[in-house]
């Protein structure tokens, strides 16, 4: 299982991605405000449910889509772990510095997203389910929210808010 986390560096202005590859990415604001617009307009292009009858419009169900994948599941799992190590025990701490980024996209394919990293390295390719990537965008989210970075051009369910509260059913 692949694990990864964010963080920011106020030395730097950028936020840091780690694998549990060992591969380390520095984010800049711009490479960031530039791509998840992207990212959620695509999200929402794809989003399943277009070919039941009465279905909600794109915006409706992805924003329920990202509700649910920001909630902890049923057996009261956290959806996103703070603050956690992704090395494995005993593994030393990465020597080389982070790799700064120029380019970040991904894709949507039925139920994975793919994050691409590294265009030409299949090891800068993570593939995830639709709710993990999700949920990898609201971490990437608060990271910008945390480090004070104004992003816009959002949706409002991808911009860090807290989530409204739902009807009874």
């Amino acid at each position: 299982m692949t694990q990864i986390t964010f963080g920011y560096s106020d030395t730097e202005d950028r936020i840091w991605l780690s694998i549990s590859t060992g591969m380390r990415f520095w984010l800049t604001r711009r490479l960031v405000a530039g791509f998840l617009p992207k990212v959620a307009d695509l999200l929402e292009k794809t989003v399943p449910g277009g070919d039941i009858p009465n279905a909600l419009d794109p915006g409706q169900r992805i924003a329920l889509e990202h509700a649910e994948a920001m909630e902890d599941d049923p057996e009261g799992k956290p959806a996103m772990e703070l603050n956690k190590e992704t090395r494995a025990p005993g593994q030393p701490a990465p020597s080389a510095p982070p790799r700064l980024l120029t380019s970040l996209s991904f894709s949507a394919k039925g139920e994975h997203c793919t994050l691409i990293l590294l265009p030409d390295d299949p090891k800068g390719r993570i593939t995830l389910k639709r709710l993990e990537f999700h949920r990898l965008l609201g971490a990437l989210v608060r990271s910008a929210h945390g480090a004070r970075w104004q992003l816009s051009g959002l949706p409002g369910w991808l911009r860090h808010e807290p989530p409204a509260a739902r009807p009874n059913a």
